[in-house]
């Protein structure tokens, strides 16, 4: 019956898609924030997106409403994948609106370039619950200062949310060999955001009923809490490729518990293994899951082979790139420094001590799984939310969100039915891929990526 409801919802996508008109790219992208409708009391924030690398775009954009300038922003990368935008924070507020279309003139300077866009607000009583009559609240653990929405799924369980925390930051605390100063800053967000988990000045994590990509806090709690007391330890540079393959490492898992050398000794038998200077010049933009496997598993290699102390001190004296300097090339000067071996040296043993290991077949599809899954995942919101995409995931300063109320940001998401339909068929996914019923979860995928196929412009 499932699978036949599917199929109704995906013949009903093509008839409705076909009579679409299309869209017509734009000199300049304006996406604006909270993300669904916009309702009246909104405070609302604008990326506006430049079609040029980082860097290249000189000036900045100004916004302004109804002949008053609410905000300017110049041009910056933005997110790890470093997009070239300005970003104006909460630069209009709708409070007193009454519901309607309302014209903004956004501007170009230095050239004063202008344009119009125009933005619908809805009545304030129709805004989607939780957000009527909530706040921000706090709880303090023995780790962390929590702080969560009244109303969601976060505050009804904070208190377990709580313990595990503090659990998992006291292993941390004893893997890398440092007691914090202050308590960890966590956000918990009642949307999905990247694959959960962010850490930035403050830990930013998914808690919410129907997480479509992951129920296992205390994994995540461990990986997050790892990058936290990672940056705490400090280091001249800590290149990507080592400091998530340290929080897998020392997480014992990605997603979820996982015998990781078995994994990575099953990917060399893919034709997926990604070579490791390749993997570290350009570590986010690779598959993410393999990039991460492999990284974890390299660390593994280099701790069993030289102990935890040499490769922490080799970790944290990686010298940043000057210019026109790759990772790969400064990871290289280290090892030779504290190892008296080059990256392809390394390469070289960490292959051969890989293909000694054994595996199973279902390690081996467990793993196929694990990359269809969250490549169907990342797919899923580059296409219908793009505001979750872990590249340029919206990520408001919570300590400003905090002071000013501001709810939205981290409750609404698109909802639409191809955004119900999508999100349903990867918790689906998501389940058997978990109860290792592995030929299910493949074909819910297949089903995902068709449903995927017709939702993309």
């Amino acid at each position: 019956m499932r699978r036949l409801l599917v199929c109704v919802c995906l013949g009903i996508a093509c008839l409705l898609i076909g009579c679409s008109p299309a869209q017509p790219a734009g000199q300049l992208q304006v996406i604006a924030h909270p993300d669904g409708p916009l309702y009246v009391g909104d405070q609302v924030s604008f990326e506006v997106l430049a079609p040029v690398p980082p860097g290249k775009q000189d000036g900045s954009v100004q916004v302004a409403f109804q002949g008053h300038t609410l905000g300017q922003a110049g041009f910056a990368p933005f997110g790890m994948g470093r997009r070239n935008q300005a970003t104006l924070w909460w630069v209009w507020d709708t409070s007193g609106l009454k519901p309607g279309r309302y014209a903004l003139t956004f501007t170009r300077l230095p050239d004063k370039f202008s344009w119009g866009e125009t933005f619908s607000l809805r009545p304030e009583n129709q805004v989607p619950p939780p957000q009527p009559g909530a706040h921000w609240a706090s709880s303090t653990t023995t780790c962390c200062i929590f702080h969560y929405i009244t109303g969601t799924a976060a505050a009804r369980d904070i208190l377990i949310l709580g313990r595990q925390a503090d659990q998992e930051a006291a292993v941390v605390a004893k893997q890398i060999g440092i007691k914090l100063d202050k308590p960890i800053d966590v956000i918990l967000m009642s949307r999905v955001i990247g694959q959960g988990g962010f850490t930035t000045g403050s830990v930013y994590l998914s808690y919410l009923d129907g997480n479509y990509t992951s129920d296992d806090m205390p994994i995540l709690f461990h990986h997050e809490f790892v990058h936290y007391y990672d940056a705490a330890a400090g280091g001249k540079y800590r290149p990507p490729f080592f400091e998530e393959g340290l929080a897998v490492y020392l997480t014992g898992g990605h997603f979820k518990p996982e015998p990781l050398v078995a994994r990575a000794a099953a990917l060399l038998t893919l034709g997926r293994y990604i070579p490791l200077a390749v993997l570290a010049d350009d570590f986010y933009n690779e598959q993410h899951d393999i990039g991460y496997l492999e990284a974890a598993t390299l660390v593994k290699y280099i701790v069993e082979t030289y102990g935890w102390a040499a490769f922490n001190q080799f970790y944290r004296d990686i010298s940043a790139p000057g210019s026109g300097q790759s990772d790969s090339a400064v990871i290289d000067v280290a090892l030779r420094a504290h190892f008296n071996l080059s990256f392809a040296d390394l390469e070289t043993a960490y292959l051969a001590y890989l293909r000694k290991q054994p595996f199973t077949d279902d390690q081996r599809t467990d793993l196929q799984v694990t990359v269809a899954f969250f490549d169907a995942v990342r797919r899923y919101q580059a296409t219908l939310d793009p505001s979750a995409y872990f590249l340029y995931a919206w990520l408001p300063d919570g300590s400003v969100m905090r002071q000013r109320n501001i709810l939205a940001d981290l409750l609404r998401h698109p909802d639409g039915w191809e955004n119900q339909l999508s999100e349903s068929l990867l918790e689906h996914a998501h389940a058997e891929w978990f109860s290792a019923d592995y030929a299910g979860a493949e074909r819910t995928l297949q089903w995902t990526n068709r449903a995927l196929d017709i939702f993309a412009p």
